[in-house]
């Protein structure tokens, strides 16, 4: 006789030793993993940006368009990967900035970079020859791991310098270590102030000064000398080698042999030019170093690596050396694992406490014992397969905690039935298993799978963030799965012995039960819906009618503001205000701000902007007139008291100013307002952007109202007098250059080294930094080739004009932008949609057209896709009932009963008081599965009780609905206790996931268990019958 085959669960029942065996090794595994495995706060973000730059010194913001960015533009958009409608360009006074934005289904971006740079280079042959340079810049979107300052008052920057070298020839030794880049630093020049009456008096001019310098400080090849047995290099020593040596250089001599020095017609410093761009923190200047990391690192571990090294070169320096951390993700992403680690582990103790209570103790170990069990073993895998644990992770392990127990919790629930009935402890473990396999399964797959969609249907910042949640969702439920078919069979038939009998009271009467008195209220409740079968139906109609209303209605944000201790700040002053008024603006405001205990800290940005310190906050394009403050503070708590604070307060506080308080947020968009008005007209543009302006500021809603149509840009505009200058054979180019070696930071015309140190020899005017018309009208001007000079204001004269001081371009086409912020308190698409209520009708100039931007263009461009993915989630679903059930009606009915959800997910989030964010999406979706777990365990008892008892519709679906609510009880109130943690974390991010879930699921059973037997009673009704007349049909 052949022997019958074991199955997989009477196998793994009587070889339980070795399964024993395996799951205590993979646990083994999962917790020497823990602390091994990779931790990021996210998932890798690909920042698909990148800016370039063009410099054409001389030309205003109107030449700079038509003569540079055009063509630029026109250039870059020829590339297919380049996202036109998100590619804009800001013209400026002799630099152009084009911020170009790639397709978010770009997957190999370096691959694009090196090709576009390429291209780039060789296009710049076809720009005008006043172009010095066009630089790509493809590494903006690159975020710093690590922000340090090292700082000190007594310390110049270029000792400063040489302790910062030292320090990161020590970082480059850590492996996981990758870029690093220094800012801040301000570099030593040697200037020469030339003296204009001294010159005039020897027929010197700065044009032949320049030149002797350049020919004294230029190094080329000095030969070889060759023999039959030796080849000998020839070195020409440098002249220039200190500030005595420049001043010594002889640039005259008489006719009587007479020598005049350098020293003799200039003044010749060694010093620090007035800066255009520094940092300082908590008052003190410094250097930052900004710190990335490879990819694919483990950046806790690259954190601990990175202390011992500042530890020990700490103590190397110098008392008044000090090193300052601003910004540090490895302790971000390492306080952020451990709370989530923390409410994870409140999660498991807090399911665990739920199902104790519900059940006798023994089932409760059993089924709770599965939760860490299943937790270890994935984080395992999670390491073995490559997935990092960041919050993205381990949203799913908190996520899944009561689903892991649903499955255990089915099967022990109909083990104790079967032992009850008289079945022996092993065949009602083996039988129970076998009995639900096909529903848990089919119910597993169901929640797992559905979460796929999403990494189809979107893309960019979205779909990274998204990627690895199905993964870790998948390997966690089937995890569970084969825990609950594989362990638990042997668990409960050794650990549970009896089946749960009633306990009596010592005067006779049961003990108080729980579940017994749900159960009693729950059969009357039953009753009565099935009295009343059409209004329960209406009422379950009513409840996804009213909450569809209701989610519609709710305040939406798709990316929430991120849990940070800091904060940062902009200030913006008129165009061409100079680097010190910046300077004397935000020392103020930066003085308010450290007198308050809950600021840790200040750093401060004059005319340049923070490196990307966090992914989705994108570096400002500065300029003299701009600032930025990096605030640490306390807590997360005390983060938004100060916006709450000081935002209103100091918005509008500087008369020449605007400073805007930002708190970090996960969105992309730059305002949560935003209104862009394109044409081709700059004037209309100009009127259009005055009366939008003069409409948003009368909103009580909106702050810091501005328009990046900067202001217009005072000029001094030299126009020569033909006929004069023409006399004396000057033209355009000797009067800019002339000017251009005397004003400003000057023109470098020589070096000189000190070791690998270049200290740069530059040409200057004595009044190049505090210089007025008039002397600008005084200048000498070489004429005769340099044998006399004439004073400026002989050959031109000088006109101030006011110029455009920024032109910015969209999509190649002229577009002025008014941006607003909110006022605390206040949600973005609500806002939005009363501006939209506001300019509804307005009439603009001709030729303007209106567009919005910020979170409605957010929005508009990120929901879409989720919702498809929800969409398609939901057809997956389907088609999985379809397979199970192998009946169309059947699930259409359960899946029609997903739409019970929307009530429970509208009111939780009203409850609650959070928006509608990306999160909640998968919230619903997660709901939708356990809807559709629930569903299958009733119906397909029902379906059971047809076919093998033989009952009639309305008998089996009341016993299978009175049956079944105990484990959907269960199941529900585990998944609901499993995300409270969330809840009570309050994570702008995670909150509203959690809120959809627990009161989702409770309230959503509510229904399940009323309105879905109803249903099905209507649906099949008479049905019976027809299957005794089918069944009879088939037999003959």
């Amino acid at each position: 006789m052949e022997k019958k085959k074991r199955s997989a669960v009477e196998w793994a029942m009587h070889y339980r030793q070795i399964v024993i065996l395996v799951v205590c090794c993979l646990v083994a595994f999962g917790i020497y993993s823990l602390p091994q495995m990779r931790k990021n706060e996210f998932p890798d973000f690909t920042i698909r940006q990148g800016v370039v730059v063009a410099v054409a010194p001389g030309n205003t913001a109107e030449e700079m368009v038509e003569q540079v960015t055009k063509p630029l533009e026109n250039y870059i958009f020829s590339y297919k990967e380049v996202k036109k409608g998100k590619t804009f360009s800001k013209s400026r006074d002799g630099i152009v900035y084009i911020q170009v934005e790639l397709n978010d289904d770009l997957n190999n971006k370096d691959e694009f970079w090196s090709k576009f740079k390429h291209g780039v280079q060789t296009f710049k042959a076809q720009l005008p020859s006043n172009v010095l340079a066009v630089q790509v810049m493809d590494d903006f979107g690159d975020t710093s791991a690590l922000l340090i300052t090292m700082e000190s008052e007594d310390k110049t920057y270029r000792e400063l310098n040489d302790y910062m070298d030292d320090l990161q020839d020590r970082l480059r030794r850590i492996p996981s270590v990758g870029r690093m880049t220094v800012s801040g630093v301000q570099k030593e020049q040697i200037s020469v102030y030339l003296d204009n009456a001294r010159l005039s008096r020897y027929g010197l001019n700065d044009q032949t000064l320049a030149a002797s310098l350049f020919a004294k400080g230029f190094t080329t090849t000095g030969g070889r000398v060759r023999t039959d047995a030796y080849m000998q290099p020839v070195y020409v020593a440098r002249s220039l080698n200190t500030v005595y040596d420049v001043q010594q250089l002889i640039v005259y001599t008489d006719p009587q042999g007479r020598n005049v020095r350098l020293k003799d017609v200039a003044r010749v410093v060694r010093e620090y030019p007035e800066p255009e761009s520094y940092i300082s923190n908590n008052g003190k200047k410094c250097i930052m170093l900004s710190v990335e990391m490879k990819k694919g690192q483990n950046i806790v571990k690259m954190g601990e690596d990175i202390n011992e090294v500042l530890t020990d070169f700490q103590q190397t320096l110098p008392s008044e050396v000090s090193i300052f951390r601003i910004t540090d993700q490895s302790k971000v992403v390492d306080d952020s694992v451990t709370n989530f680690l923390h409410e994870l582990v409140i999660a498991i103790v807090a399911v665990i406490i739920v199902v104790m209570l519900l059940l006798p103790m023994r089932v409760a170990l059993v089924a709770a014992s599965t939760i860490p069990i299943t937790i270890f073993i994935s984080l395992g895998l999670f390491h073995a397969f490559g997935l990092e644990l960041n919050t993205v992770t381990l949203a799913a392990l908190i996520v899944t905690l009561g689903m892991i127990v649903d499955n255990s919790i089915v099967i022990i629930d109909c083990y104790l039935e079967k032992i009850g009935e008289g079945v022996s402890r092993w065949h009602a473990s083996i039988e129970s298993t076998q009995h639900f396999f096909k529903s848990i399964f089919s119910a597993t797959m169901a929640i797992s799978i559905t979460f796929f969609p999403f990494l189809i249907t979107t893309s960019g910042m979205i779909h990274d963030f998204l990627l690895s949640f199905p993964w870790a969702i998948t390997l966690i439920l089937a995890i569970s799965l084969v825990v609950a078919t594989l362990l638990v069979p042997f668990m409960q038939f050794y650990f549970i012995r009896k089946p749960i009998r009633q306990k009596m009271r010592p005067d006779g009467k049961p003990a108080f039960s729980f579940l017994n008195m749900l159960q009693v209220y729950y059969d009357r409740l039953l009753a009565f819906c099935f009295r009343w079968p059409k209004a329960t139906l209406a009422t379950g109609i009513l409840s996804i009618v009213l909450g569809a209303f209701l989610l519609g209605k709710l305040p939406q944000q798709l990316m929430p503001y991120a849990d940070r201790n800091q904060f940062a700040v902009e200030i913006y002053l008129p165009t061409g205000a100079s680097v010190n008024r910046t300077a004397e603006v935000a020392d103020s405001l930066e003085h308010i701000l450290r007198r308050d205990p809950r600021v840790v800290s200040v750093a401060s940005f004059k005319g340049c902007a923070s490196p990307r310190f966090q992914t989705t906050y994108a570096p400002q394009i500065a300029g003299t007139n701009y600032a930025q403050f990096i605030v640490n503070t306390t807590g997360i708590k005390e983060t938004v008291e100060l916006l709450e604070e000081y935002a209103p307060r100091y918005n509008d506080y500087f008369p020449d100013a605007r400073v805007r308080f930002k708190q970090l947020s996960y969105s992309e968009a730059v305002y949560p307002v935003e209104v862009r008005l394109s044409g081709e007209s700059l004037d209309s543009i100009r009127v259009a952007v005055d009366t939008i302006e003069s409409i948003l500021r009368g909103m009580p809603e909106l702050v810091t109202v501005q328009s990046d149509l900067s202001d217009p840009l005072q000029a001094a505009e030299i126009r020569l007098k033909e006929d004069e200058a023409s006399r004396l054979g000057i033209s355009n180019i000797q009067v800019e250059t002339a000017l251009a070696l005397r004003y400003g930071s000057g023109i470098p015309v020589a070096s000189v080294w000190e070791g690998d140190d270049n200290i740069p020899v530059s040409i200057k005017s004595e009044t190049s930094d505090h210089a007025t018309n008039e002397d600008l009208m005084n200048e000498l001007i070489p004429v005769a080739g340099g044998l006399s000079c004439v004073p400026l204001r002989q050959v031109a004269e000088i006109v101030p004009v006011w110029k455009v001081g920024q032109i910015v371009r969209r999509n190649g086409i002229l577009t002025a932008t008014v941006q607003a912020d909110l006022q605390r308190g206040e949600n973005g698409m609500a806002v939005v949609g009363k501006v939209q209520q506001q300019l509804d009708g307005l009439s603009l100039p001709q030729g303007v057209q209106l567009a919005y931007g910020g979170d409605l263009e957010d929005s508009a461009d990120k929901m879409p896709p989720v919702m498809n993915g929800l969409m398609v989630a939901a057809l997956m679903i389907f088609f999985i009932l379809v397979l199970h059930f192998h009946r169309v009606n059947i699930a259409t009915l359960i899946f029609l009963s997903m739409a019970l959800c929307l009530f429970g997910t509208a009111a939780g989030i009203l409850i609650q008081g959070v928006e509608f964010s990306i999160t909640c999406v998968l919230g619903i979706v997660s709901l939708m599965g356990i809807i559709v777990r629930n569903g299958i365990i009733m119906i397909d008892y029902a379906e059971e009780l047809r076919e093998t008892e033989r009952m009639h519709v309305r008998e089996a679906i009341w016993h299978s609905a009175s049956r079944r609510m105990r484990p959907i009880f269960l199941t529900s109130a585990a998944a609901s206790m499993g995300v409270i943690p969330m809840i009570l974390g309050k994570s702008g991010l995670w909150m509203p996931m959690g809120t959809v879930i627990c009161y989702g699921t409770l309230i959503t059973m509510i229904f399940l268990l009323t309105v879905l037997p109803v249903a099905y009673l209507l649906l099949f009704s008479g049905s019976t019958e027809k299957r005794k007349r089918v069944n009879a049909l088939e037999k003959q």
